[in-house]
């Protein structure tokens, strides 16, 4: 769960949003874009959903959710792409 924790710490940051707000339920488009971005991401790194899913205090069906609703931006919007590009840039700042 750590390199979790650090990802969610670099989207706080990215982002501009509290850790605290951003790893809540509070489904405020503010915090959900980071958080669906970081599941994304853990997911194309390999880790299992339910294990995503046990971090963000979500069932796996909304894990699959926020990494379809990522999937469907950055194929549609290149805006969408180069910004979770940076964002995956700005993170590995953050894991160890």
């Amino acid at each position: 769960m750590g390199k979790l924790k650090q990802l969610a710490e670099a989207a706080a940051d990215f982002y501009q949003v509290p850790f605290e707000k951003l790893i809540s339920t509070d489904r405020s488009a503010i915090y959900t874009k980071p958080r669906h971005s970081c599941q994304w991401i853990a997911s194309d790194a390999g880790m299992k959903k339910s294990i995503i899913a046990r971090f963000w205090n979500q069932d796996r069906a909304s894990v699959y959710y926020g990494c379809k609703i990522v999937s469907a931006r950055i194929k549609k919007d290149a805006h969408e792409s180069n910004e979770l590009k940076k964002f995956m840039q700005h993170a590995r700042k953050f894991i160890t």
